[in-house]
């Protein structure tokens, strides 16, 4: 019996040994892949940088925010929960501009590369190559799609893989429909064939992703501007309060419990924005 015991023993420690073995082998292999796939990926940041058309400035509504808590806290003697509350409110309104300016520039590339696509099918509808096509598209677009369109051209012509360039494309224009522009031409480039009719649909499909993005814009610009007029009128009340009866306004918001009150209303009131924001932002 306890031969069997011992041997039932020595096999669970033996299959616990091997399958502690077999864990860590595979830890290890998967770290070892995920540290060439960081490694490659930051060679290709290193090599290829964004567009500076799509570049963020997300530094400017925290420098905003700062500076508004050091003003309403040092200029205009307030105390530091006014500074900090009007700090995040202002804050968020200058994020959500920053953010309607890079979509307001996603779009227009979106919509230069709808029309280069359409005087490239017009090229090679006439008997033009997929260069000549590209470099007439490069000559008759505006910037900065023209400048995006003559380093993918200057690239192929200096002999570079045209998959790698597309490849490159994609992380320096890194929108759904450059990616789906660049697999088009990355699979035109290894397997051949026609490529006029492709383009034309993938035209038609980035003008219809156009068209239901600027739909869904327009509808969420609608509801920002109500919160945001929301936001005002409470302003607007507060104004009236302290007009009607200064006194009792003034030593309301002096009070700490009521300095706090308002600040946590306006600190909520910045959160709504983020919301109402972060909702009307869809991918699709």
């Amino acid at each position: 019996m306890s031969e069997v015991l011992i041997g039932s023993g020595a096999a669970a420690g033996a299959g616990a040994l091997w399958y502690a073995w077999r864990v860590q082998r595979i830890r290890r292999i998967s770290r070892d892949r995920l540290n060439d796939e960081i490694a490659g990926r930051e060679k290709r940041e290193y090599v290829v940088t964004l567009t500076p058309s799509l570049r963020r400035h997300l530094w400017v509504p925290w420098a905003i925010g700062f500076a508004t808590l050091l003003l309403v806290t040092l200029a205009f003697g307030l105390e530091l929960v006014y500074g900090v509350s009007l700090g995040v409110i202002v804050g968020v309104m200058a994020w959500i501009i920053e953010q309607q300016i890079a979509a307001r520039r996603s779009l227009l590339l979106e919509t230069q590369l709808a029309n280069s696509i359409d005087l490239m099918v017009g090229a090679l509808s006439a008997g033009a190559g997929t260069s000549e096509a590209l470099d007439s598209a490069a000559r008759e677009s505006p910037r900065p799609i023209k400048d995006e369109i003559e380093e993918v051209l200057g690239r192929i012509r200096y002999g570079e893989a045209p998959r790698t360039v597309w490849e490159d494309f994609t992380v320096r224009v890194p929108l759904e429909t450059f990616r789906l522009y660049s697999f088009t031409m990355a699979v035109h480039g290894e397997v051949g064939g026609s490529l006029a009719p492709t383009l034309s649909q993938v035209g038609r499909a980035i003008r219809d992703r156009i068209e239901i993005s600027r739909r869904i814009r327009s509808q969420s610009t609608e509801a920002q501007a109500s919160v945001i007029g929301i936001v005002c009128i409470t302003y607007f009340l507060g104004l009236l309060m302290w007009r009607t009866n200064p006194q009792h306004f003034e030593g309301f918001i002096r009070h700490p419990l009521g300095a706090n009150f308002t600040a946590a209303a306006m600190v909520l009131q910045a959160l709504g924005l983020v919301w109402i924001t972060k909702l009307s932002q869809l991918k699709f």
